[in-house]
């Protein structure tokens, strides 16, 4: 139960704290500008990388409903039997490329932490802002085997593979 839940809403509940600490911390960051005349390096900075966290997120939660921008003319053209060769190829195509992005990520990472590579303004390490490459890949990992589950499910039960668009509960 908790974990269904948490399986359901993890990238949403991600999603809601990193778009409102990015809000929060912009609208602190402009205040302080304009009003005290002053500002900090590490608020623009972290800021910046919770954004590039925010897209990695939302990209996990497209892959997971099938909800992102595509052209359908070819899946709507081919049979189940096409329509599910073409969704796992794809599948396939998506993971090799996260696998790829959280391999060299993680090298970097540990280049950084080797080099004691630090953020500008701000005493952390810069593999902290980077572990938002592997994690955001890895999540997109995860859904993308599930998706790939889901639609093997799908083919085998009903003879069929929504074209997509509806999450899970297609």
């Amino acid at each position: 139960m908790l974990w269904k839940t948490i399986d359901e809403k993890i990238e949403k509940w991600l999603i809601t704290v990193t778009y409102s600490y990015f809000c929060l911390i912009i609208l602190f960051e402009v205040l302080r500008r304009y009003l005290l005349d002053k500002t900090s390096v590490w608020g623009e900075m972290t800021a910046r990388y919770a954004f590039v966290f925010l897209v990695y997120v939302a990209v996990a939660e497209v892959a997971r409903t099938r909800d992102h921008i595509r052209i359908d003319v070819v899946p709507k053209m081919l049979g189940p039997r096409g329509r599910l060769y073409l969704y796992l190829y794809f599948d396939c195509l998506y993971l090799i490329l996260a696998a790829l992005v959280v391999w060299y990520s993680v090298q970097v990472m540990k280049l950084q932490v080797d080099t004691n590579t630090l953020m500008t303004g701000f005493d952390v390490n810069m593999a902290f802002a980077y572990a938002a490459l592997p994690l955001g890949w890895g999540l997109l990992i995860y859904r993308v085997l599930q998706r790939f589950a889901h639609t093997v499910r799908s083919y085998s039960l009903h003879r069929d593979v929504p074209l997509g668009g509806g999450g899970f509960g297609e």
